[in-house]
């Protein structure tokens, strides 16, 4: 396949990290994420050149307390979120445009494994995950690992994920990556896109991605 440079992204850091409690978040991209365009097709969203090592989940379980590991989806995609279930306003952003995504992929949404993982374990218990995430859809996974192997994982991903002081009442808020990650049916990072992202262009490119490219 051809590929022709687009445009290069030059920032270097993590993905789109939301302060907790605010209106809006940085859309920065790595400076290894670029676009890229090829004969027939131009993705909408950040690429992986080339393609990222996925970092496995560890001794992860969803929602239902079953173990979940993104091997046992190997031959679909894979979205994969990085939040917690008391988050004001990212979270429930995103998961609302998963829905939108689905939407647009029609019969392919089957063929996509839609995974919010806690930033958050204390708070979010499988049964916590479990009452969140069926509000979305069903189909969507909510995971959770120990603090121990959260905090592994987010570092392994560059992932940001910081607990605030807790006010008088206990209560607290994390300021967390809003990037949706795109893992393809061979296990390999591929895309992301920042919050706010064309759920219609985000399908097409999955589309794509489950056709081979």
């Amino acid at each position: 396949m051809s590929l022709t440079r687009r445009s290069l992204i030059a920032s270097i850091g993590g993905g789109a990290v939301f302060q907790a409690s605010s209106a809006s978040a940085s859309a920065a991209l790595p400076g290894w994420l670029t676009w890229w365009e090829d004969d027939d097709y131009q993705f909408h969203g950040g690429i992986y050149d080339p393609p990222r090592q996925l970092f496995e989940l560890i001794n992860a379980v969803d929602q239902n307390g079953d173990p979940f590991t993104f091997a046992d989806h190997l031959g679909e995609v894979i979205f994969v979120y990085f939040g917690y279930t008391y988050c004001p306003d990212a979270c429930p952003a995103t998961l609302s445009e998963w829905r939108e995504v689905q939407a647009e992929l029609g019969d392919d949404a089957a063929k996509v494994n839609f995974v919010m993982v806690t930033v958050d374990p204390e708070r979010d218990s499988p049964a916590r995950l479990k009452e969140y995430i069926e509000f979305w859809d069903p189909a969507f996974f909510g995971v959770s690992m120990s603090p121990e192997d959260t905090t592994t994982l987010t570092g392994q991903w560059g992932i940001t994920a910081i607990k605030e002081t807790p006010a008088a009442n206990g209560t607290y808020t994390v300021t967390h990556d809003v990037s949706t990650y795109v893992v393809d049916p061979k296990g390999q990072l591929r895309l992301t896109y920042p919050l706010g992202f064309d759920p219609a262009d985000m399908a097409e490119d999955i589309r794509h991605l489950l056709d081979g490219d």
